[in-house]
């Protein structure tokens, strides 16, 4: 039996260094990667977008020889996750999708975009990013919706929230509720970025879940 592959996918204004702690605690015959996504970070050029996104992911699968990847996301990068699932039903194993959206309240998206485009550059990007793909990335999300599509991912799947992560909570239920092969894990006094803020817990639960519903067959 082979190794299995998890490609950890970081969220907006993060990198691939945040998921450092978790690819230094993967179980035994799991091996990780954490590739840059464009669009997401101040790193490289272009603009973001889930196709374009889904599309790098797969190719990083093909250049390394990988059939099928378990996939683990946070927040934008949850949902890249599952678009990829979507897209590329072959390619993906299982799922782990934290703090991440079904269909992004469009009120409070479109006046966070607002406020963001009348602050000066630098001034609340996060990771230093630059204004125009930080912008680009959320409009973006804003277009997306998952809510008629949950039924089709057929791959074991863990969805996981903190407590306080309120903006997100409701969408995590409903992640759990709608994906036939999921479970729903919330993490007390956990933030959104849960990777980075409450890493222990998050290992822990990768561990679990690669140990039973994502265990190779």
């Amino acid at each position: 039996m082979g190794t299995e592959q998890v490609v950890f996918l970081h969220g907006l204004g993060a990198g691939p260094d945040s998921w450092d702690a978790e690819l230094a605690a993967l179980p035994d015959g799991f091996a990780g990667s954490a590739p840059h996504i464009t669009g997401l970070s101040d790193q490289g050029d272009g603009l973001f977008t889930f196709g374009a996104a889904a599309e790098e992911v797969v190719d990083g699968l093909d250049r390394r020889g990988i059939g099928r990847a378990h996939l683990c996301g946070l927040s934008i990068g949850a949902m890249l996750s599952l678009w990829t699932a979507l897209e590329y039903p072959d390619r993906v194993a299982s799922l782990v999708l934290s703090g991440g959206q079904v269909r992004p309240p469009r009120a409070a998206l479109a006046l966070q975009t607002a406020v963001f485009r009348v602050l000066p550059e630098g001034l609340a990007e996060p990771g230093g990013m630059d204004k125009r793909r930080f912008l680009a990335a959320l409009e973006e999300v804003g277009r997306v919706d998952f809510s008629e599509r949950l039924a089709e991912v057929g791959v074991p799947t863990l969805v996981m929230c903190g407590s306080w992560d309120v903006v997100n909570l409701p969408a995590a239920r409903t992640m759990a509720e709608g994906l036939p092969h999921a479970q729903l894990r919330i993490v007390q006094g956990g933030g959104h970025e849960l990777n980075v803020g409450r890493p222990a817990d998050f290992a822990a639960a990768l561990h679990r879940f690669y140990a039973g519903p994502a265990a190779p067959a």
